[in-house]
């Protein structure tokens, strides 16, 4: 790695993940960087060493198997590489993100005195809030230490719910409940979770657990999402329609208890869709979600784009980072996440309302954005969003001084310049 950092310290180099970010985050127009091979796993007995390409499903699987453990916090996903989760703010629900747990970081960058490449090892201090998630802009992550939690299971219950306050009541007794906002109804599907701790399960809640997983393979993953994609062909009213018709779909008021990651994650990844995921402080949660209703039935009414998915909508801690979408906040933030199954080249109603909602959400609620999804905004915002974004960047141009890590989409988002 440092001899290829050397060989192109006048150039410029991004390390590419496992290509789930929809935002241009990893693109490099020079030499991009596959550290697939770096996906070595070293155990110990809280905390694990993960190489950089590690994804996380194999991690996962290895720290089940072989120590009864796993990661603190979980996304939706668990096809991304362990550096792209954390160079991208990845979080889950009603937890910090997974960036805010990093202890520790062994990263390839430049020598601040000799510009030399050279191996770094973060620990502590700034240097390490900045390079938990860094967009890929503090040099090339190699290894990334983080702790490990007992395996827990999780109690679940969906819930349909007319009132936002019925949500919240239900989130400040179960943290780990997220809901999703549906359109063209706006009430609330609430997935209502609460840690089980470490229990075993009995041959029927085994059972059961199974039969759940089965239901959400077969109809949640897969065939919701065909009938989705049928609106699309069928046109808006159909697809209005099909939001109206949600609650009627899900299994409601029938409680299981399955493993964590069994229960946190999702397979979006079976069929192409694109999002944008908007972050709010909670006590700008309820105008948020309603300026989102105004947005959404505005663009509807002039034909320009109709919503055909739920809003999901979760709740994350307070992060330890300089960047993330969390870092430094007083309060938990809530994401809304804005998803499209339309074609790529379809898709330039999505980007007009995304762009709309994304400036009224900043301009009213200082709004961040997810990293790693769909980005209309950029630099100058994202600074009034981010208080210490300045002293990110100064950070990174002292381990990169040439810019050699920056991009072009750091440049429009993060205010960094390539030399």
């Amino acid at each position: 790695m440092l001899d290829i950092l050397r060989r192109h310290a006048g150039g410029h180099v991004r390390a590419m993940g496992s290509g789930h970010s929809w935002s241009d985050a990893a693109v490099s127009d020079e030499v991009s960087l596959d550290l697939s091979l770096l996906n070595g796993i070293h155990l110990k007995e809280n905390h694990v060493r993960a190489g950089a390409g590690c994804r996380l499903q194999q991690l996962l699987n290895v720290l089940r198997r072989w120590q009864g453990r796993t990661l603190p916090t979980l996304g939706a996903i668990k096809r991304q590489t362990i550096s792209g989760a954390i160079s991208t703010g990845t979080h889950g629900s009603g937890k910090p993100g997974l960036s805010h747990f990093v202890a520790g970081l062994r990263v390839a960058a430049y020598d601040p005195a000799s510009g030399e490449p050279r191996i770094f090892e973060y620990r502590g201090g700034e240097t390490l809030e900045a390079a938990r998630c860094a967009v890929g802009c503090a040099g090339i992550i190699l290894s990334v230490d983080l702790p490990t939690v007992p395996l827990y299971r999780i109690r679940e219950t969906v819930l349909h719910l007319a009132d936002l306050a019925q949500v919240l009541a239900r989130i400040e007794a179960c943290p780990l409940t997220q809901f999703a906002f549906l359109p063209y109804r706006w009430d609330y599907l609430a997935f209502e979770r609460a840690s089980a701790g470490e229990r075993r399960l009995s041959p029927v809640e085994w059972l059961r657990a199974m039969l759940f997983r089965l239901y959400h393979f077969l109809w949640v993953d897969l065939m919701a999402h065909l009938l989705v994609k049928l609106t699309l062909v069928l046109g808006s009213r159909a697809q209005i329609l099909f939001q109206k018709l949600t609650p009627r779909a899900a299994i409601k008021n029938c409680t299981r208890l399955d493993d964590a990651e069994h229960v946190l994650t999702l397979g979006h990844h079976y069929f192409s869709h694109e999002e944008m995921e908007l972050f709010v402080p909670a006590s700008k949660l309820r105008p948020a979600l309603e300026l989102l209703r105004r947005e959404t039935e505005a663009f509807a009414g002039r034909s320009e784009y109709t919503q055909h998915y739920p809003f999901l909508v979760r709740r994350v801690l307070p992060e330890d980072t300089l960047i993330s979408m969390a870092a430094g906040a007083t309060e938990p933030w809530y994401s809304i996440s804005v998803f499209t199954y339309f074609r790529p080249a379809r898709r330039a109603g999505y980007y007009a309302f995304c762009a709309a909602l994304a400036r009224a959400m900043h301009s009213a609620f200082g709004a961040r954005l997810h990293w790693g999804k769909h980005f209309p905004l950029g630099a100058a915002e994202m600074a009034r969003a981010h208080p210490r974004l300045e002293r990110f960047r100064q950070l990174c141009r002292a381990s990169d001084p040439r810019g050699v890590f920056c991009n072009a989409f750091a440049e429009r988002v993060l205010g960094l310049q390539r030399v």
